[in-house]
């Protein structure tokens, strides 16, 4: 008995161990895969390229499916709702938010408040500010757990733009300060963040009424986007600061800002910013009298337009066809994961059955074991339920396919499978019992000689 229970562990141990390091390694370098695409990705988007974002997107969610872990989902449906935010396709932006929003609620809670800032921020494009305040507040509740400093940027920075929208600037200061003491700490995304830092206090002290900080702001923004060439944080903030000048009849200084405006858009690509700066650059030259620079950029302006209208359908035309190739990802890989799990469901139910039948091996030929009729019969019928399993397993796809998923047609089949196997059961069962008496009564003489040779040995 000490030998079945050994070598019974040896095998446990064994299939065990292949398990683990099989889905350990597979899991390490499908991860490695996963963190590589997410950098070529972000790349991407900071440089606006979103027409390369697509096919990374949908690989990234297809290594996320086979990962298995909550993070990486989470990421991956935040990617996806980052591109759509871009396209601007808001709905879809929000649906994969909140597929991402629910996989970090299962178990990376950490980046809460980065996923409600960011759901925030699509409100803020709808003008919806309620409901975008609503999730910052909801992103405020987890700052406590955002360890590496991102959410609380998010949300900060968001507070103090919903507070500018709402004409709260003095509520706008306070976040404004408080994303600024975040970003002080250097966390992951600093650099990038302190663009918006720097445009944020020029829209609070914009509205505060105090010009000398708001020109100190406006300025430092535009030459921090401008030494770290991030164009589109660029484009944004002399977008601004123009406008803020016009108000102020600093016309010079206002068409000089819209024109490093302008000139980070076009090398971005950024239609709507070239319409936006296009639109002032006219506006500066016509009330100035320069009526050919006035009609170049009104003639830039209406191009750009129509451009923007047409690109918009093709937009959404891309958008629809990336959200497809994305469902389909998901389908392929619930089926893949289905898949998946059928064949280690088949591999347990081979192991148990090889447990069994090591089992009666082991009773059938032990020279010392004694076993009763009623433990065969038990172990039998676990045996005959586990072969069962395992056809069904094994045959389930092929019947389904065969019968079209009809129940009644798979129950008789499995019915008349059962009426196969059983008497086969049955006959091996009383020839296993056979055997077992026969090796039962050889063990009992053996037994009963040794006995009587001891007694007459003693005599």
């Amino acid at each position: 008995m000490k030998q079945l229970i050994l070598i019974l562990s040896v095998f446990f141990t064994i299939v065990s161990n292949a398990f683990s390091q099989t889905a350990h390694k597979g899991k390490s370098k499908l991860q490695a895969q996963f963190d590589s695409l997410g950098h070529v990705n972000r790349a991407y988007y900071l440089a606006g390229k979103l027409d390369s974002l697509p096919a990374i997107n949908s690989k990234m969610l297809q290594l996320a499916q086979k990962i298995k872990a909550d993070s990486s989902l989470a990421n991956a449906y935040g990617i996806i709702s980052n591109y759509f935010f871009s396209k601007g396709d808001y709905a879809i932006c929000i649906e994969y938010t909140l597929k991402s929003v629910d996989y970090v609620q299962k178990g990376y809670q950490k980046r809460l408040a980065i996923m409600y800032g960011n759901l925030a921020m699509t409100y803020v494009q709808l003008e919806n500010y309620p409901l975008a305040l609503y999730y910052l507040r909801k992103g405020q509740q987890f700052i406590p757990i955002d360890i590496e400093g991102i959410g609380a940027s998010s949300v900060y920075s968001g507070l103090a733009v919903v507070f500018c929208k709402m004409l709260r600037p003095d509520s706008a200061l306070k976040y404004a300060q408080l994303d600024y003491q975040e970003n002080l700490k250097k966390h992951r995304e600093y650099k990038y963040n302190k663009a918006y830092v720097y445009r944020n206090f020029g829209l609070v002290y914009e509205q505060l009424n105090e010009p000398e900080l708001a020109n100190y702001y406006y300025k430092k923004g535009v030459r921090y986007c401008d030494s770290m060439k991030y164009m589109r944080m660029l484009s944004q903030t002399a977008e601004f600061y123009s406008l803020y000048l016009m108000k102020h009849a600093k016309y010079k200084e206002a068409r000089d800002y819209a024109l490093s405006g302008f000139n980070a858009s076009e090398k971005m690509g950024n239609k709507g910013e070239i319409v936006a700066t296009s639109n002032i650059l006219y506006t500066l030259y016509d009330q100035h009298g320069n009526a050919d620079s006035a009609y170049y950029y009104l003639k830039l302006n209406h191009i750009y337009q129509d451009s923007l209208q047409a690109e918009q359908k093709t937009n959404q035309l891309q958008a629809v066809i990336a959200n497809q190739q994305i469902k389909e990802t998901e389908q392929n890989a619930k089926a893949a994961q289905d898949e998946e799990q059928r064949r280690r469901n088949i591999q347990y139910a081979a192991i148990a059955l090889g447990l069994v039948l090591l089992l009666m091996i082991f009773l059938l030929l032990s020279r010392s074991v004694m076993v009763n009729t009623r433990t065969i019969e038990m172990v039998g019928v676990i045996g005959l339920l586990i072969v069962f399993e395992f056809i069904n397993l094994v045959l389930h796809p092929y019947l389904a396919a065969l019968t079209n998923d009809s129940p009644l047609l798979m129950l008789l089949i499995l019915v008349l499978i059962a009426a196969v196997i059983v008497p086969l059961h049955h006959q091996l069962e009383q020839w296993i019992k056979h055997k077992l008496v026969e090796k039962n009564k050889t063990i009992r003489l053996a037994a009963a000689k040794r006995t009587i040779e001891k007694l007459e040995g003693g005599r």
